[in-house]
């Protein structure tokens, strides 16, 4: 009888109270003179100097399934992060070269529309718009520079309006830094 009710709770027993294996691992850890931190899960990579400091841990087989990240990996979200800080300091790069192109294209346009201007005012005389004696309006006189002018003041305009919205830029991707 004795060994009928033992056999019942031999077989009972698991079903009643579940027995879950809890698999841990160990993790050591010491701190060396200049103060850096050290873990490792293998006691033989300790120095033997630091083997009287070190702190042993139990680690659920979670963490250790996870592993630990070796000095220099990063986190998954820490990766993105300083990619897209990657992407965004590009684009200001980028955003700034175009700045000093425009700058420099700008520039040129400038100084060739005001030579044009003292060549025009020095060697036309009929540049000046003269009164014209049949219908006593004003006329225009046109110079030989007018198209170049004209063209150069729309480059001008167009450079400005264009530089205006670069320079927005930077300082909107260096809030977003």
């Amino acid at each position: 009888m004795f060994l009928k009710i033992n056999f019942h709770w031999i077989i009972l027993f698991p079903i009643f109270f579940p027995m879950v294996p809890s698999f841990s691992g160990e993790v050591y850890r010491w701190t060396d003179e200049r103060g850096t931190v050290h873990f490792t899960d293998d006691r033989s990579k300790i120095p033997e100097c630091y083997l009287n400091q070190t702190e042993r841990t139990e680690v659920p087989e979670e963490i250790l399934k996870e592993g630990f990240r070796k000095p220099g990996e990063m986190s998954d979200p820490v990766k993105k992060y300083l990619e897209s800080l990657e992407k965004k300091i590009e684009m200001k790069k980028k955003v700034e070269k175009r700045v000093s192109e425009l700058e420099e294209e700008l520039k040129v346009s400038e100084e060739r529309l005001k030579k044009i201007e003292e060549y025009e005012i020095e060697n036309y005389f009929y540049y000046m718009p003269f009164k014209d004696p049949k219908t006593g309006k004003w006329v225009v006189v046109v110079s030989p520079y007018y198209e170049e002018k004209k063209s150069l003041r729309i480059k001008i305009e167009s450079i400005k309006a264009e530089l205006k919205l670069f320079q927005e830029r930077p300082s909107e991707i260096m809030r977003g830094l």
